[in-house]
């Protein structure tokens, strides 16, 4: 027999649950719309990129006198860029949708780590109050290798130490170029590229997510490259690179 509080705490678990579901169905909906905005944008990008090559190599050549080279240059130019051309297109889509709909991109997520005590980390760094706000940037950890249309994980740790152990704001930047063909470009990073985040005093992880385009060649490698500040210290950074097998 169901009393009064039973029932009270019945309907209380389903109502969490029901949120939880309603969460769960409209993060999975954000991801459908990003990666359906993205696979438009990136077409668009595609094809005008091609178009420009088309016209870029058909003009060149025509006004040399060769008509069947042009014809051929047109093709070559339409079928160019390669792989910086594809990643650039990827990224960029990505860009565009998130600024049309900043609610479909998540954020990292920046957790305090519970492995170490903040006497243990301003141990570890010989902190003493004096020395104001420092933040020390270390542990970047992602793989080396991955495969097309994949996400590569990303970790970062982050010690930060403040006179009073007050949690204090850090400036977090993000950068991404793809490397190919012997050249290195910035493309747009898929989260927000420049962010302040309060954080607690001591030890805290960022862990992150970055997607690799479904058509990236092999050989093309992704260098990642994040950094942090905080007080009136300059920035710290460290870097990392992926290579797409």
């Amino acid at each position: 027999m169901l009393t009064v509080r039973n029932s009270c705490r019945l309907l209380t678990v389903v109502a969490v649950l029901q949120l939880f579901t309603v969460n769960a169905v409209a993060q999975e909906s954000a991801y459908a719309d990003l990666d359906a905005c993205t696979r438009s944008e990136q077409i668009k990008l595609t094809a005008k990129g091609a178009l420009a090559g088309a016209l870029t190599g058909f003009s060149g050549a025509f006004l040399t006198g060769n008509r069947e080279k042009a014809g051929k240059a047109a093709l070559a130019g339409a079928l160019g860029g390669g792989a910086i051309g594809l990643a650039t297109a990827f990224y960029t889509a990505i860009d565009t949708c998130k600024k049309l709909n900043p609610s479909w991109v998540t954020e990292s997520t920046l957790v305090r780590d519970p492995g170490k005590t903040y006497a243990q980390v301003k141990k570890e760094h010989q902190y003493v109050p004096k020395q104001g706000v420092v933040l020390r940037m270390h542990d970047m950890t992602m793989s080396g290798e991955t495969r097309p249309g994949s996400e590569v994980a990303i970790g970062t740790y982050y010690d930060v130490m403040t006179p009073d152990g007050a949690e204090t704001p850090v400036v977090l930047s993000r950068k991404l170029y793809v490397i190919a063909d012997g050249n290195e470009k910035a493309v747009p990073f898929p989260m927000a590229e420049l962010a302040t985040r309060t954080v607690e005093a001591g030890r805290n992880k960022e862990s992150l997510n970055l997607p690799i385009p479904a058509d990236a060649k092999p050989g093309t490698e992704y260098r990642v490259e994040l950094s942090a500040a905080a007080g009136d210290k300059a920035a710290t950074s460290l870097s990392r690179t992926v290579r797409v097998i």
